[in-house]
């Protein structure tokens, strides 16, 4: 998942209610909207590690059952 500082708290309860609590997060300063071309594509280098590490996490799954999971209840 890719958001802003300002969402990280919203970010971390909405992995954790779909069953990812381990997710990844990477996080750039708040704003990405707003702002100037150039400023967005800076942050967006910025992250491209940590994108990159994230993609690549062995994440696991949720539980059948769990929000987010391969089974709706």
């Amino acid at each position: 998942m890719v958001g802003t500082d300002e969402f990280q708290a919203l970010a971390r309860l909405e992995a954790r209610n779909r069953g990812l609590p381990e997710l990844p997060i990477a996080l750039t300063q708040h704003p990405l909207g707003g702002i100037p071309e150039e400023e967005v594509v800076a942050k967006a280098k910025d992250l491209a590690d940590a994108v990159a590490t994230a993609v690549s996490a062995a994440v696991p799954l949720p539980a059948p059952g769990v929000q987010g999971g391969s089974e709706r209840g």
